[in-house]
């Protein structure tokens, strides 16, 4: 019985099976690569897709917001026009005739008003005058603490100047409709 043995024998200057190795991890490297190269592409289409479907929409946003911008623009006008003319309706509602009359009501002999400041926010009253004696400043303050058109009275200055006596004075200024309804209902309650 023979043996035979196989010898091999490699007379090449260079390895090979190193360079098949390489060969085929590079192959494997450039498959990997064209198949992440493709799914980059798939991706970017997509979002362009998606981009393009998006200015879509913000076109037509923008195309129904100019549709709607003079219908918006009127309602503004329209709100302007009606705080306006709520504000002119206000402003109507105050009598001056009736506030003069009121305060005239109460309007002492030997008390003259040089000026007479009205506050239609918070109704405040500012008079400015004169009294011939004490006594007639003093009736005209009683006769605003009296009153149910006017309430908080208050003295703000006094002096007495070549025999008269100079004044300021504070008070604001009821509606004649809440002083009208004050009275019924205290006397409603008294009986």
């Amino acid at each position: 019985m023979i043996r035979r043995t196989a010898i091999d024998i490699n007379f090449a200057s260079r390895n090979y099976r190193l360079s098949a190795r390489v060969y085929s991890g590079l192959m494997a490297a450039s498959v990997f690569l064209a198949v992440l190269a493709l799914f980059v592409l798939g991706k970017t289409f997509s979002y362009r897709a998606g981009i393009a479907v998006m200015d879509g929409k913000v076109k037509e946003m923008a195309q129904i917001e100019e549709e709607v911008r003079p219908v918006l623009m009127e309602r503004e006008q329209l709100t302007r026009d009606l705080s306006a003319m709520s504000a002119l309706m206000e402003a109507r509602k105050f009598s001056w005739t009736r506030l003069l009359t009121d305060i005239e009501s109460v309007f002492p002999v030997g008390v003259a008003l040089s000026r007479v400041g009205f506050n239609p926010r918070d109704r405040s009253l500012m008079f400015d005058g004169t009294a011939l004696s004490p006594e007639a400043l003093r009736n005209f303050m009683v006769g605003l603490e009296k009153s149910p058109l006017f309430s908080a009275p208050f003295l703000k200055h006094q002096s007495v100047d070549k025999g008269s006596i100079s004044f300021n004075v504070a008070a604001r200024y009821q509606e004649p409709q809440a002083a009208a309804v004050a009275p019924v209902s205290a006397g409603a309650q008294g009986k």
